[in-house]
């Protein structure tokens, strides 16, 4: 079923006992492919397994003994987001299927969107940030109060929902270094949706320009951007579970 993905990517530098390990792997990954894994990559035919075993090799291990892992290289740094986390440590990414939940679009700008297109009809679209930007993201909406009591009302179930996931994710960002990064990948969940539409999604845009309007204590407006942004998630959800019944029964 489609999904969509928020994904931490920790500071090489930062990892102690998986160090050497994921340096040799991330230099090995480079060479094989010619650059690092991207939020858009996928594997064709058996390219998986002949980079499975390529890899062994080269770092004499059996196949069962291999970790994986996405990684993104800025200014010369590497981040690594394991694909499975230890145990008693907390998740490098929540996958969410059929929607993608609305909090996540109020950590995020609208200038780190990045688009994918292809010609054979593959799109993807991603958002890309530092956590300590997130956390005053989510450090600015939640401490924002309104003293229109009347109109406020409306949005209190809203507001409240909202708040306490971000209140939540805020926590799961504090277990990873600040200079990690996060990504929000739309996935498969652009599969059903036009290639020309791609560049009009803005549900990022309509949280930002919710959370101002809250800040301007314009609550009629804000009212309409979140029951706009809720009413775009909910049929895209619905459409997803509609499209997976048939199959399911």
């Amino acid at each position: 079923m489609p999904s969509s993905t928020l994904q931490i990517y920790r500071n090489l530098d930062t990892f102690t006992d998986d160090q050497e390990y994921w340096k040799n792997y991330t230099d090995f990954y480079e060479r094989f492919w010619g650059g690092p894994t991207s939020p858009y990559g996928f594997w064709y035919g058996s390219e998986y397994e002949a980079f499975q075993e390529a890899v062994c090799d080269y770092m004499e291990i059996e196949r069962n003994q291999i970790k994986e892992c996405l990684f993104i290289k800025e200014n010369s740094e590497y981040f690594i987001c394991p694909t499975i986390s230890k145990k008693n440590e907390p998740p490098f990414a929540f996958l969410v299927d059929n929607i993608i939940p609305i909090h996540w679009f109020f950590i995020f700008k609208e200038k780190q969107k990045k688009i994918f297109k292809t010609h054979w009809g593959f799109g993807a679209i991603h958002y890309k940030s530092k956590i300590e930007d997130i956390n005053k993201l989510i450090n600015h909406f939640t401490n924002i109060e309104s003293s229109n009591k009347e109109q406020k009302d409306n949005l209190d179930n809203y507001l409240e929902i909202i708040k306490n996931d971000l209140k939540e994710l805020r926590k799961w960002l504090s277990s990873f270094p600040k200079d990690s990064l996060v990504v929000l990948n739309y996935g498969d969940l652009l599969s059903s949706l036009p290639m020309s539409s791609l560049d009009k999604e803005d549900s990022v845009k309509i949280a930002t320009d919710f959370t101002n309007s809250l800040a301007q204590d314009n609550l009629i407006k804000a009212n309409e951007l979140i029951e706009f942004l809720i009413n775009r998630w909910t049929q895209i959800e619905f459409a997803n579970q509609k499209n997976l019944s048939p199959s399911s029964n």
